[in-house]
């Protein structure tokens, strides 16, 4: 009996069953920049950017430091992902492509919230949040279509 006949039927099947079974994986983008100056008055100033994008959803980061009598520290983040939680006035819970959930509190006395009517569970936002360097925080979120 000849096993080559054997051999080339189940190779491929095999190979269809392991090609054909794999999961498609959603892009990944990661990225991170920093750059440096100086002011005319002789204060520096360091901002740091950080971004991973996985699929449609964005998780960004950028922290500026200023060095002077007028520096400080100021962080900026900006989401993209779909609602998975939110209590009026309490918090919101944005989930993105690589699985992390991002919960905010609303609460917080030193947060100013400004959340879309149409922003819901489910819903795909976009969300921008700032904290200066006194550690008061403006938050925005509106459906991702409208950014």
């Amino acid at each position: 009996m000849n096993r080559t006949r054997w051999i080339s039927p189940l190779l491929f099947a095999f190979l269809v069953l392991s090609f054909g079974c794999r999961k498609a994986e959603t892009p990944t983008v990661e990225s991170k920049a920093e750059t440096k100056s100086t002011n005319p008055d002789g204060s520096k100033t360091t901002t740091t950017t950080e971004e991973k994008q996985v699929g449609s959803t964005v998780d960004a980061t950028t922290e500026t430091k200023a060095s002077g009598k007028e520096g400080g520290k100021t962080e900026s983040e900006t989401v993209i992902g779909t609602v998975t939680d939110l209590v009026a006035g309490k918090t919101i819970t944005v989930l993105t492509g690589d699985g992390n959930k991002h919960t905010f509190d609303l609460s917080d006395q030193k947060t100013s919230a400004s959340i879309d009517h149409r922003v819901t569970v489910g819903t795909k936002v976009q969300l921008d949040t700032t904290k200066d360097n006194t550690g008061y925080r403006s938050l925005r979120v509106v459906p991702a279509s409208d950014r």
